[in-house]
Protein backbone atom coordinates (compact mmCIF):
# COMPACT_ATOMS: atom_id res chain seq x y z
CA UNK A 1 0.00 0.00 0.00
CA UNK A 2 1.00 3.22 -0.68
CA UNK A 3 0.20 6.79 1.23
CA UNK A 4 -0.26 9.31 -1.15
CA UNK A 5 2.71 12.30 -1.82
CA UNK A 6 3.53 13.75 1.58
CA UNK A 7 0.62 13.77 3.77
CA UNK A 8 1.54 10.50 5.29
CA UNK A 9 -2.06 9.92 6.31
CA UNK A 10 -3.68 6.04 6.65
CA UNK A 11 -7.08 8.12 5.76
CA UNK A 12 -5.47 8.38 1.91
CA UNK A 13 -4.09 5.44 0.69
CA UNK A 14 -3.73 3.56 -2.71
CA UNK A 15 -4.26 -0.07 -2.21
CA UNK A 16 -3.72 -1.56 -5.85
CA UNK A 17 -3.02 -0.90 -9.51
CA UNK A 18 -6.43 -2.04 -11.51
CA UNK A 19 -5.18 -0.57 -15.00
CA UNK A 20 -2.25 0.59 -16.57
CA UNK A 21 -2.45 3.23 -19.18
CA UNK A 22 -0.49 4.91 -21.65
CA UNK A 23 -1.05 8.28 -19.87
CA UNK A 24 -2.05 7.38 -16.62
CA UNK A 25 -2.62 4.87 -14.24
CA UNK A 26 -5.51 3.95 -12.37
CA UNK A 27 -5.28 2.52 -8.11
CA UNK A 28 -7.87 1.49 -6.27
CA UNK A 29 -8.11 2.98 -2.21
CA UNK A 30 -9.48 4.58 0.54
CA UNK A 31 -9.87 8.30 0.50
CA UNK A 32 -10.90 9.09 4.40
CA UNK A 33 -13.18 5.89 4.36
CA UNK A 34 -14.63 6.28 1.02
CA UNK A 35 -14.19 4.20 -1.73
CA UNK A 36 -11.77 5.84 -4.49
CA UNK A 37 -10.03 5.82 -7.98
CA UNK A 38 -6.27 7.65 -7.74
CA UNK A 39 -5.74 8.47 -11.25
CA UNK A 40 -2.40 9.28 -11.63
CA UNK A 41 -0.75 10.82 -14.62
CA UNK A 42 2.55 9.03 -15.82
CA UNK A 43 5.48 10.80 -16.21
CA UNK A 44 6.82 10.85 -20.04
CA UNK A 45 10.74 10.29 -20.14
CA UNK A 46 11.15 11.10 -23.89
CA UNK A 47 9.95 14.96 -22.58
CA UNK A 48 11.82 17.83 -21.16
CA UNK A 49 11.05 17.69 -17.45
CA UNK A 50 9.64 20.70 -16.28
CA UNK A 51 7.89 20.72 -19.79
CA UNK A 52 6.43 16.98 -19.02
CA UNK A 53 5.39 18.02 -15.38
CA UNK A 54 3.30 21.57 -17.10
CA UNK A 55 1.63 19.25 -19.25
CA UNK A 56 0.44 16.48 -16.75
CA UNK A 57 -0.86 19.56 -14.38
CA UNK A 58 -2.32 20.86 -17.47
CA UNK A 59 -4.58 18.10 -18.16
CA UNK A 60 -5.23 16.66 -14.76
CA UNK A 61 -6.63 19.82 -14.16
CA UNK A 62 -8.60 19.48 -17.32
CA UNK A 63 -10.31 16.52 -16.90
CA UNK A 64 -11.44 17.31 -12.89
CA UNK A 65 -13.04 20.89 -13.70
CA UNK A 66 -14.43 18.59 -16.90
CA UNK A 67 -15.89 16.22 -14.36
CA UNK A 68 -16.99 18.95 -11.82
CA UNK A 69 -18.83 21.12 -14.63
CA UNK A 70 -20.25 17.70 -15.92
CA UNK A 71 -22.07 16.87 -12.67
CA UNK A 72 -23.64 19.84 -12.59
CA UNK A 73 -25.45 19.24 -15.69
CA UNK A 74 -26.85 16.30 -14.56
CA UNK A 75 -24.77 13.64 -16.53
CA UNK A 76 -23.40 10.99 -14.24
CA UNK A 77 -20.00 11.43 -13.65
CA UNK A 78 -17.31 9.82 -10.94
CA UNK A 79 -17.33 12.66 -8.36
CA UNK A 80 -14.15 14.22 -7.68
CA UNK A 81 -12.72 14.52 -4.51
CA UNK A 82 -9.82 15.80 -4.28
CA UNK A 83 -6.98 17.54 -6.87
CA UNK A 84 -2.94 16.57 -6.51
CA UNK A 85 -1.54 19.09 -9.10
CA UNK A 86 2.17 17.94 -7.26
CA UNK A 87 1.72 13.96 -8.70
CA UNK A 88 -1.15 14.73 -11.02
CA UNK A 89 -3.43 12.77 -9.39
CA UNK A 90 -7.06 13.28 -9.36
CA UNK A 91 -8.86 11.10 -6.63
CA UNK A 92 -12.54 10.46 -7.65
CA UNK A 93 -15.37 8.33 -6.03
CA UNK A 94 -15.07 4.82 -7.07
CA UNK A 95 -18.56 3.55 -9.47
CA UNK A 96 -19.01 -0.01 -8.82
CA UNK A 97 -20.26 -2.03 -11.91
CA UNK A 98 -19.54 -3.00 -15.38
CA UNK A 99 -18.12 -1.85 -18.17
CA UNK A 100 -20.84 -1.67 -20.67
CA UNK A 101 -18.84 -3.09 -23.57
CA UNK A 102 -18.80 -6.76 -21.22
CA UNK A 103 -22.14 -6.30 -20.59
CA UNK A 104 -23.46 -5.61 -23.87
CA UNK A 105 -24.53 -9.41 -24.97
CA UNK A 106 -26.45 -9.87 -21.76
CA UNK A 107 -28.80 -7.53 -22.53
CA UNK A 108 -32.13 -7.44 -24.26
CA UNK A 109 -32.91 -5.22 -26.77
CA UNK A 110 -35.55 -3.29 -24.53
CA UNK A 111 -32.81 -2.60 -22.13
CA UNK A 112 -30.05 -1.64 -24.68
CA UNK A 113 -32.44 0.92 -26.62
CA UNK A 114 -32.77 2.08 -23.18
CA UNK A 115 -29.32 2.46 -22.03
CA UNK A 116 -28.02 3.88 -25.27
CA UNK A 117 -30.90 6.54 -25.54
CA UNK A 118 -29.72 7.65 -22.26
CA UNK A 119 -25.91 7.74 -23.06
CA UNK A 120 -26.83 9.90 -26.26
CA UNK A 121 -28.93 12.13 -24.22
CA UNK A 122 -26.50 12.36 -21.73
CA UNK A 123 -23.65 13.07 -24.52
CA UNK A 124 -26.16 15.91 -25.89
CA UNK A 125 -25.83 17.81 -22.04
CA UNK A 126 -22.27 17.76 -22.66
CA UNK A 127 -22.22 18.70 -26.48
CA UNK A 128 -24.72 22.14 -26.30
CA UNK A 129 -22.74 23.25 -23.10
CA UNK A 130 -19.36 22.81 -25.21
CA UNK A 131 -17.99 19.92 -23.63
CA UNK A 132 -16.14 17.42 -26.24
CA UNK A 133 -15.78 13.51 -24.61
CA UNK A 134 -12.67 12.75 -27.07
CA UNK A 135 -13.34 8.97 -26.33
CA UNK A 136 -16.62 7.64 -25.91
CA UNK A 137 -16.59 4.37 -26.38
CA UNK A 138 -18.60 1.14 -24.49
CA UNK A 139 -15.28 0.81 -22.43
CA UNK A 140 -16.00 4.22 -20.80
CA UNK A 141 -19.80 3.17 -20.30
CA UNK A 142 -19.89 1.99 -16.28
CA UNK A 143 -23.61 0.03 -15.33
CA UNK A 144 -24.19 -0.14 -11.33
CA UNK A 145 -26.14 -2.88 -10.11
CA UNK A 146 -28.53 -0.36 -9.85
CA UNK A 147 -28.57 0.27 -13.47
CA UNK A 148 -27.40 3.65 -12.75
CA UNK A 149 -25.16 4.91 -16.23
CA UNK A 150 -21.77 6.98 -15.56
CA UNK A 151 -19.75 8.10 -18.22
CA UNK A 152 -16.00 7.57 -16.68
CA UNK A 153 -12.37 8.57 -18.66
CA UNK A 154 -12.31 12.30 -19.63
CA UNK A 155 -7.98 12.57 -20.17
CA UNK A 156 -9.60 13.55 -23.61
CA UNK A 157 -11.86 16.14 -23.22
CA UNK A 158 -11.65 19.72 -24.55
CA UNK A 159 -13.70 22.80 -25.07
CA UNK A 160 -15.42 22.78 -28.65
CA UNK A 161 -18.39 24.63 -30.15
CA UNK A 162 -16.97 22.88 -33.66
CA UNK A 163 -19.69 20.85 -35.10
CA UNK A 164 -16.53 19.13 -36.71
CA UNK A 165 -15.76 18.07 -33.07
CA UNK A 166 -18.89 16.94 -32.10
CA UNK A 167 -19.26 15.03 -35.24
CA UNK A 168 -16.13 13.05 -34.40
CA UNK A 169 -17.05 12.47 -31.08
CA UNK A 170 -19.94 10.94 -32.66
CA UNK A 171 -18.32 8.98 -34.86
CA UNK A 172 -15.96 7.33 -32.89
CA UNK A 173 -18.85 5.72 -31.17
CA UNK A 174 -20.24 4.16 -34.17
CA UNK A 175 -16.95 2.91 -34.86
CA UNK A 176 -16.44 1.64 -32.08
CA UNK A 177 -20.00 -0.16 -32.00
CA UNK A 178 -19.36 -1.55 -35.51
CA UNK A 179 -15.81 -2.97 -34.57
CA UNK A 180 -16.67 -4.56 -30.88
CA UNK A 181 -20.61 -5.06 -31.19
CA UNK A 182 -21.33 -5.68 -34.82
CA UNK A 183 -24.33 -7.46 -34.73
CA UNK A 184 -26.19 -4.51 -32.24
CA UNK A 185 -24.56 -1.81 -33.67
CA UNK A 186 -27.34 -0.28 -36.16
CA UNK A 187 -30.04 -0.64 -32.92
CA UNK A 188 -27.68 1.12 -30.50
CA UNK A 189 -26.52 3.71 -32.26
CA UNK A 190 -29.91 4.57 -33.77
CA UNK A 191 -31.26 4.30 -30.45
CA UNK A 192 -27.90 6.89 -28.79
CA UNK A 193 -28.94 9.24 -31.79
CA UNK A 194 -32.45 9.21 -30.76
CA UNK A 195 -31.63 10.11 -27.17
CA UNK A 196 -29.05 13.11 -28.17
CA UNK A 197 -31.49 14.34 -30.56
CA UNK A 198 -34.22 14.59 -27.25
CA UNK A 199 -31.38 16.26 -25.35
CA UNK A 200 -30.90 19.04 -28.00
CA UNK A 201 -34.57 20.05 -28.10
CA UNK A 202 -34.35 22.52 -25.85
CA UNK A 203 -31.27 24.09 -27.59
CA UNK A 204 -30.59 24.54 -30.93
CA UNK A 205 -31.99 21.53 -32.91
CA UNK A 206 -30.37 22.52 -36.46
CA UNK A 207 -27.09 22.17 -34.95
CA UNK A 208 -28.29 18.64 -33.71
CA UNK A 209 -28.81 17.94 -37.04
CA UNK A 210 -26.01 19.62 -38.37
CA UNK A 211 -23.68 17.24 -35.91
CA UNK A 212 -25.63 14.32 -36.85
CA UNK A 213 -25.67 15.01 -41.11
CA UNK A 214 -21.73 15.74 -40.59
CA UNK A 215 -20.95 11.96 -39.68
CA UNK A 216 -21.70 10.83 -43.21
CA UNK A 217 -18.92 13.71 -43.98
CA UNK A 218 -16.16 12.39 -42.07
CA UNK A 219 -16.98 8.50 -43.05
CA UNK A 220 -16.50 9.44 -46.88
CA UNK A 221 -12.55 10.60 -46.34
CA UNK A 222 -11.58 7.39 -46.11
CA UNK A 223 -9.65 7.71 -42.63
CA UNK A 224 -10.27 9.45 -39.18
CA UNK A 225 -8.53 12.96 -39.73
CA UNK A 226 -6.84 14.21 -36.63
CA UNK A 227 -7.85 17.44 -35.58
CA UNK A 228 -4.70 19.15 -36.21
CA UNK A 229 -4.49 18.02 -39.54
CA UNK A 230 -7.93 19.81 -40.51
CA UNK A 231 -7.76 22.79 -43.13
Amino acid sequence: MEVLSKKMSSDIVKEKVIRKGAEANLHYGHWFGKEVIFKCRIPKKYRIEDLDKTIRRARTLNEAKALIKVKDYGVNVPQVYEIDISSSTIIMKYINGKKLKGLLNELDDIRKHQYFETIGCFIAFLHKNGHIHGDITTSNIIITDYEEIFLIDFGLHEYSDSIEDKSVDLHLLKRVLISSHGTDWKLCFNAFLEGYQNGYLDANPDECKAIIKNISVIETRGRYIKKEERL
